[in-house]
């Protein structure tokens, strides 16, 4: 497989920064091992959304459990007076 890149002066910034980002000298392999760096990345993103939605989740349950703590426990000291 061939990989052309076209223009390369208007990516040269980008492809220094993946060469150094992977450790390699090679612009191919570069690109290659960064486009596994983005798949890997994104895959790592989404485990995270994931989890964050999750933690919203058990947070809004334990505000709505808080909620009605605190509203019993102002009805039975309403109650008692």
């Amino acid at each position: 497989m061939a990989i052309t890149i076209r223009n390369i002066d208007k990516h040269y910034y980008m492809i220094e920064s993946l060469k150094s980002l992977t450790d390699s000298n090679v612009t191919t392999k570069a690109l290659i091992k960064g486009g596994y760096l983005a798949v890997d990345l994104g895959q790592q993103l989404e485990e995270e959304r994931l989890k964050r939605k999750k933690a919203e989740s058990e947070l809004e349950e334990l505000k709505e459990k808080f909620t009605s703590y605190i509203k019993s426990k102002e009805a039975l000291l309403n109650a008692l007076k």
